[in-house]
């Protein structure tokens, strides 16, 4: 039990008040001189007047704070995105993401050559899906939600046994970087808020692969990255589907 939570309730203050005024007012006799059973009395009074206007609705502190957002109902969320190698399925909640690996050059660049004899790059160690997040049934007024990457699969190297993660790091932070309608970011997880007077808000959510963890799966390895966005359950899915 958290005792400081206790003690502010409305029950605990008018515990605490009701001791203090019988020791202050002599009922337990405990050897304390007059200064001291006067300020029990004091404080004692102000602890049971604290738990009654409380329970009267009225507060004793100076600050008001603003009412929490409603998390009744529902959402729907639907998924999008603008890359070649992101296919999105709204009603299995799966992104698959296809991705291109040249083992030779430990990047993402794409099988055959390029002018300059370079590989041509595929961008593929990218991922970024646009949600939209709908008000669902029975959900009105100010409401807030959330999106949070919740799993992040490591992948073991078969030669080294030494283990690393799909995703790249910034600051012991995943590079799955949350960005809001007024461009605002957040990583790994993003409050999605709902205005009174709109039916619905967008975020967008890109991921950044790490190659060593790449390098370390065969062709048409899969590993499964999970987010929750809206109360829903949704999977980014990693396919090594090309690979040089």
């Amino acid at each position: 039990m958290d005792v400081i939570s206790w003690a502010t309730s409305q029950i605990g203050a008018f515990i605490i008040g009701v001791v203090l005024l019988l020791i202050g007012y002599s009922y337990f006799k405990v050897g304390l001189g007059a200064k001291t059973l006067k300020l029990l009395r004091v404080v004692g009074i102000v602890a049971v007047a604290y738990a009654v206007l409380s329970w009267a609705g009225i507060s004793l502190l100076g600050t008001e704070e603003a009412p929490p957002a409603s998390t009744v109902g529902s959402f729907d969320v639907t998924a999008s995105d603008a890359m070649s190698w992101i296919t999105v399925d709204n009603n299995g909640q799966l992104i698959t993401w296809a991705v291109t690996y040249n083992y030779t050059a430990g990047d993402f660049s794409g099988v055959g050559t390029a002018a300059g004899g370079a590989g041509a790059q595929s961008n593929s160690q990218y991922c970024l899906v646009s949600f939209t997040v709908d008000r669902g049934l029975g959900t009105v007024g100010l409401v807030q939600t959330y999106g949070e990457v919740t799993s992040v699969p490591s992948i073991t190297n078969g030669t080294t046994g030494v283990s690393t993660p799909t995703l790249t790091k910034t600051n012991d932070q995943y590079n799955a970087i949350w960005t809001r309608a007024d461009a605002t970011t957040a990583y790994e997880m993003v409050t999605i808020t709902i205005a009174e007077t709109a039916n619905g808000a967008v975020v967008t959510l890109n991921m950044t692969l790490a190659a060593t963890a790449i390098h370390s799966m065969d062709q048409y390895d899969v590993a499964n990255i999970g987010v929750l966005i809206g109360g829903e359950t949704w999977t980014a899915q990693i396919l090594l589907a090309n690979v040089s």
